[in-house]
């Protein structure tokens, strides 16, 4: 009875050790809650001298399409804080949406942003048509419309530009209007590509913007390499852009973009990554990189973690395991497991992904895309590199 007794000891013992061996680094600690309104598909970008965070924009509540700025930073006594931002050009200056009703207002969700010196550009987006009467004798109220234009927010005086605004018109035609783009900056130029527009037709064209070259700066289109998608994702690690993710047909549950596409600033040139987030045969490295393609996922860049060197990390979105979290390892070109959500956490889509101080966070998002339930105010941070405790599951 007392060998058996030692057996099983032993057994659970190995059983326990081999768990703890498959758990994954990483942890998420609740943060202060969104200042706004609720949101999901807002813009979120960076001062890069103060590191202090705006959100903007975004769909709401009864499909409010805001227009407001939120702000953060621990500039209040250390403390951090979401503060909204306000003064005479608080709020996006766009021209009124089109229709035949009134106070149609002028704010758009699914934007994107991206920042060059002291002017962060806000564009592209969507609004839907807004209709009211009673089943089988609509009438519209408010136009569907993509959007092509951008407008400018001052990150320093926390102030929109009202007398500046700039469409994408590459040699003298416009460029199709589009939602749920991506756009980085390499600091002197932005870039904005894919999406999504009219007749559900997913893109995969990419345009530059100089904002020093005439009034109102100029686009030109250049190549990309990658897949057509849309609710992708990018970031910008080690002078480089990485752009992933995303879905390559409107409405898809399983036609996700898997390749990994790489932007040198230095060269501007494009590379197709070697590691597709795809399980391939007899590759012990990414026997769990099904994991990973999602669709209106958040990233975020830290370096938080014990080398002090930056990583990408994505997560959220819509996908087959939307709650496990990824580490992108840009020298080796690898995806690295971390510690999924927290259980506290709402899964969501749509949210907004950013660093602060070293540490990477995401907020607002709803549970569906499009579909103004299940909002959420939280933001998550997360610890790199650390066992998972318990102490913040609240």
């Amino acid at each position: 009875m007392r060998t058996l007794n030692f057996l099983v000891l032993a057994v659970l013992g190995l059983i326990f050790a081999s768990c703890d061996d498959d758990d994954h680094l990483g942890d998420w600690e609740k943060s202060v809650e969104f200042g706004g309104a609720p949101r999901e598909a807002a813009v979120c970008f960076t001062d890069p001298a103060t590191g202090t965070v705006f959100v903007s924009l975004g769909l709401g509540a009864k499909g409010a399409e805001f227009t407001d700025t939120y702000y953060f930073n621990d500039e209040d006594e250390g403390r951090l804080n979401w503060k909204k931002v306000t003064g005479e050009n608080s709020e996006f200056p766009a021209p009124m949406n089109t229709g035949k009703g009134e106070n149609l207002g002028n704010g758009r969700h699914s934007a994107v942003a991206f920042v060059i010196g002291e002017w962060a550009y806000v564009g592209t987006g969507y609004v839907p048509a807004f209709s009211f009467g009673n089943t089988g004798d609509q009438e519209n109220i408010r136009d569907r419309k993509y959007f092509n234009d951008f407008y400018r927010f001052n990150v320093k005086t926390k102030q929109w530009d009202k007398t500046w605004s700039s469409k994408i018109v590459v040699n003298g035609t416009e460029v199709e209007g589009r939602r749920d783009a991506i756009a980085f900056t390499d600091g002197k130029y932005g870039y904005v590509g894919t999406g999504y527009g009219e007749d559900n037709r997913v893109f995969k064209d990419f345009y530059r913007f100089d904002p020093n070259a005439g009034a109102t700066g100029t686009w030109e289109e250049v190549s990309f390499p990658g897949e057509s998608r849309y609710g992708g994702t990018a970031f910008v690690v080690n002078d480089a852009a990485y752009v992933c993710l995303g879905a390559k047909s409107v409405g898809a549950t399983s036609n996700y973009a898997t390749d990994v596409i790489k932007f040198d600033f230095a060269t501007g040139v494009w590379t197709k990554m070697d590691n597709s987030l795809t399980d391939k045969p007899g590759v012990k490295q990414d026997k769990d990189y099904d994991r990973i393609p999602r669709v209106y996922a958040i990233s975020f860049v830290s370096n938080a973690g014990n080398d002090g060197e930056e990583y990408a990390y994505v997560a959220t979105g819509t996908g087959r395991n939307p709650r496990t979290v990824w580490k992108y390892n840009h020298k080796k070109d690898q995806w690295h497991q971390m510690e999924d959500l927290s259980n506290m956490a709402s899964a969501l889509v749509m949210g907004v992904g950013f660093t602060y101080k070293g540490y990477g966070y995401y907020t607002t998002g709803g549970g569906s895309a499009d579909v103004y339930t299940n909002l959420n105010p939280d933001t998550w941070r997360f610890i790199p590199d650390v066992k998972e405790t318990r102490r913040n599951d609240y």
